[in-house]
């Protein structure tokens, strides 16, 4: 048995006026169809609910026993729909995000901030880490976007390259007045390199450009937070071989110099989804916002952030 909510509340108004005329004109609807309507409900119920006359309306006895019922059912109706509206308004303002630490450092505090400004009480979920949990989380449904280094072809995800950032070498004390503003990667090569693990980009996109120089990559220490890189740095252990966005955070520290690797690898980033499925207002906005930011730190670090080639960003 389907009977739409809409037809309880014909039959409810029409009991409360027993007018045809004035309940199709209350509910906005002509009287045929008001009558039409009536008699499929009936039709459904298997009882007739009124008892008319050319001159008066009547509800049957089975009608008012059924009058209260419908009022019951109706208001049930309403009441879960607007808890069903609730959530679903709190769900539309869900926001998850997986990026590499560097990026959350530089991206999202503008992002989120442009976000509270245009949403009422977004809720926003950040998950740095690496690049492979990154992509793994877009594909678990766990993030709306990645913001991540755009990968190879894969059939659930696509990938919008928004911009390449320059390896550069951070060094302190002795080592800063030792080195050079620019060098190449051969000259990295008898240095006590610092850098991030495996499961980084900086360590993947070095270890590739040494391999096609024939080259095997081998830094005297790997670590996995930045934080830890600057403070090994800081106390002259060696010196750090990271993208230009991921030193932003320490750049600040005056006792750091930052050298040119002429030669270096550009490491690529980008947003990356699900290729199926539409997302969210929210995450659409946040994705155009996060176009605009990368934008500005082009033109910014105009010398270390460079904007992806137009061919390549989109990767399908």
């Amino acid at each position: 048995m389907n009977i739409p909510p809409r037809h309880l509340r014909m039959f409810l108004a029409l009991a409360e006026s027993l007018n045809f005329s004035k309940t199709a004109e209350q509910l906005f609807m002509t009287q045929p169809s008001l009558s039409k309507s009536i008699q499929d409900l009936e039709t459904t119920l298997g009882l007739p609910l009124f008892e008319r006359t050319t001159r008066s309306v009547h509800l049957t006895p089975g009608g008012q026993r059924l009058v209260s019922i419908a009022r019951t059912v109706v208001g049930e109706y309403d009441a879960g729909l607007m808890r069903m509206m609730s959530t679903a308004q709190r769900e539309a303002l869900q926001l998850s995000i997986s990026a590499w630490p560097s990026l959350a450092y530089v991206v999202l505090p503008q992002l989120c901030a442009e976000l509270e400004q245009r949403f009422e009480g977004p809720q926003i979920s950040v998950h740095d880490c690496a690049n492979s949990a990154c992509l793994q989380r877009v594909l678990n449904y766990q993030a709306d976007f990645a913001l991540a280094s755009v990968a190879q072809s894969h059939p659930e995800l696509q990938c919008q390259e928004l911009m390449r950032d320059r390896f550069v070498l951070l060094a302190s004390g002795k080592w800063r007045k030792q080195l050079p503003e620019s060098l190449r990667l051969k000259d990295l090569l008898e240095l006590p390199l610092i850098t991030l693990t495996d499961a980084s980009t900086a360590m993947r996109y070095m270890s590739a450009a040494y391999l096609q120089r024939g080259i095997e990559y081998r830094p005297k220490m790997q670590v996995d937070q930045v934080a830890t890189v600057a403070g090994l740095v800081k106390k002259e252990v060696g010196v750090a071989v990271l993208p230009y966005l991921g030193v932003l955070p320490i750049l600040e520290a005056r006792s750091m110099q930052m050298s040119e690797i002429v030669d270096g690898p550009l490491r690529s980033v980008g947003i990356v989804t699900r290729r199926m499925g539409k997302p969210t207002a929210i995450a659409t906005t946040a994705m155009e916002e996060v176009q605009s930011i990368c934008h500005e730190l082009i033109a910014r670090h105009q010398s270390w952030v460079l904007p992806a080639p137009p061919h390549e960003r989109q990767k399908q």
